[in-house]
């Protein structure tokens, strides 16, 4: 009995270890393509924290007023510059709209 008995296990053993083999084969490209997604990943986080460190700079309330007092025109408003309700125009009636 031990030669049939010996004989079967032989044969289990190397369907396992030849399944074993097929799934090793199986999950390579997976740890393959794991890893290439790691690393666009953590590339990808570093560009993310460059962006935000950027944004940060060129937000600066300093920076912007500097920036703002050089390109743009603007001065604090003068009373005059403030109209009255008579100066808006009358809205059209109903009947004289197109």
């Amino acid at each position: 009995m031990s030669g049939p008995s010996a004989a079967l296990w032989a044969v289990l053993i190397g369907a396992m270890a030849f399944g074993l083999f097929q799934i090793k084969l199986a999950v390579q490209p997976a740890e393959r393509e794991f890893a290439r997604l790691s690393r666009e990943l953590l590339a990808s986080e570093e560009t993310l924290h460059v962006l935000r460190a950027e944004w940060s700079y060129l937000n600066k309330p300093e920076r912007l007023a500097e920036l703002a007092g050089r390109h743009l025109a603007l001065a604090p408003m003068a009373p005059q510059q403030i109209g009255g309700i008579a100066a808006l125009p009358m809205r059209a009636s109903p009947i004289d709209a197109p």
